[in-house]
């Protein structure tokens, strides 16, 4: 990626923060569904698949964003 171009750190930078705040409220659903949802196993179950899922769409939208500013 070239980083040298003042918009592209800028939608960089944009793209991070966005990743953070997903990953904070996923972090807020997964904490919402132990402490007042179900039982602890179908917790950690549905988070794992959660993660795994969240991960892919993570690598599939970084390279995109990748190809994008190349």
């Amino acid at each position: 990626m070239n980083s040298s171009s003042p918009t592209n750190l800028l939608i960089s930078g944009i793209y991070y923060v966005l990743v953070g705040l997903m990953g904070f409220f996923s972090l807020f659903g997964v904490y919402v569904l132990i402490r007042y949802g179900k039982s602890i196993i179908f917790a950690f179950i549905l988070a794992a698949l959660y993660a795994i899922f969240f991960l892919q769409i993570l690598a599939e939208s970084y390279a995109t964003l990748h190809t994008l500013l190349s």
